[in-house]
Formats: structure tokens, sequence, C-alpha cells
């Protein structure tokens, strides 16, 4: 990287060593919510996360979305020097299996790991997910700076967008960047959300 250039968000946050704050669940490695926020804080004072709630059938207000399997989700969204990432998470037990009608207990466990999964997007102990043992080498990071970036940049105009054929030529402008997984899960998500609110305006102005 340049002498003088600023480091992203991303590159700052992958660069903490997180292996002396990481515990072992079974076959699992786990980077507990409370150690990642306040890493985050110490470095971005600011930055922000909120849970998203849903209102179900019968109107009641919930911290979670449930298929009529009954599997449940939660979704939390970070965001750090106005970057905005977000996870919808599977409320999973201990061996990370799908757990149908969970308890309010599980739910909030649910929340907290999207939390640091969430953490991990924006670049804190992205290893762990990719199932490593030390922090990432960020010396060639400039792709994952230059995608947060684009993606951000993506994600405000699908949101702003009021037709669905504006909304498909942002659709083309995704295919033409060949983003990360995580990114790219992200934009897929807000594409087809915005998807189908737009529908749904369009029926109501039939």
């Amino acid at each position: 990287m340049a002498i003088g250039v600023p480091k992203s968000v991303y590159q700052n946050l992958a660069s903490i060593d997180t292996s002396d704050l990481t515990e072992k669940k079974g076959r699992f490695t786990y980077l507990s919510w409370t150690h990642a926020w306040n890493k985050v804080k110490a470095n971005y004072p600011n930055a922000t996360f909120e849970k998203k709630v849903f209102v179900d059938n019968q109107n009641n207000t919930l911290p979670f979305m449930r298929d009529t399997k009954g599997n449940t989700f939660v979704e939390v969204s970070v965001t750090i020097e106005d970057i905005t990432l977000s996870e919808i998470y599977p409320v999973t037990d201990n061996v990370n299996k799908s757990v149908q009608f969970p308890d309010a207990f599980q739910v909030n466990t649910a929340l907290q790991r999207a939390l640091a999964k969430c953490l991990a997007y924006h670049g804190l102990g992205i290893n762990i997910y990719a199932g490593e043992d030390l922090p990432v080498d960020v010396s060639n990071q400039e792709e994952h700076r230059i995608a947060d970036e684009k993606s951000s940049e993506l994600i405000k105009k699908i949101n702003t967008v009021k037709t669905i054929k504006a909304l498909e030529s942002i659709g083309n402008d995704i295919k033409k960047f060949d983003f990360p997984p995580f990114f790219k899960t992200k934009l897929k998500s807000a594409y087809a959300n915005k998807k189908r609110l737009l529908g749904e305006n369009k029926a109501q102005n039939l």
C-alpha cells in the first residue's frame, strides 16, 4: 500500500490478532461477541449495531423470522465508518444444527453469533470463518477494500431506486464485479428484498 494512504476498515480490523480471544466449543472455534465488540469500539468509537425485528402474521413484533417448518432466523447489521453490513443467521444448537422452534435463549445466542459474524465481514476475526488459526495476511487486501467500497455504493443505490428497470440496471453492474462471497451474499439479499418491495408497490398502484 502506498505511503500516506489510510487503511480501510477491513484492513485495519483484519490485521488484529484475535487468536488469544477465541474459544473452542467442540470442533468449532468462536470469537465471543463481547471481545469482538470491544476491539471494534476501541478502533471505531462510533460503530453501531442493530438487531432487526420482524412482524408475524398475528402482528406480533419479534426479534426473529420463522419459516413454515419452524426453522428460525435472526438478522443483525453493523455500521462502521458509514459502511453497513448485515447477516441473516439461523438459530442453531451447540453443534451448529438448525433448531426448529427455538426458545428465547437460543434466539439470543443466534443474535450474538450473527453480530460476531457481521464484525468478521468488516474484517475482525475473518480468519476464523476460513478455518485458519492465525490472522489473515492483509498485505494483499486491496481487493477487499475495493469490494467493500463498491458493495456499499451499490447497496445505497439499491435502497434508493424507484423502478424495477433501474434495479435491474444495478443488477447488471453487480454481475460485472467479482465480489468475494460474503459481499456477494449481501448484495443478492439487498437486491431480492428491493425487487420484492417494488413488486408489491406496483401491485398496490394497479
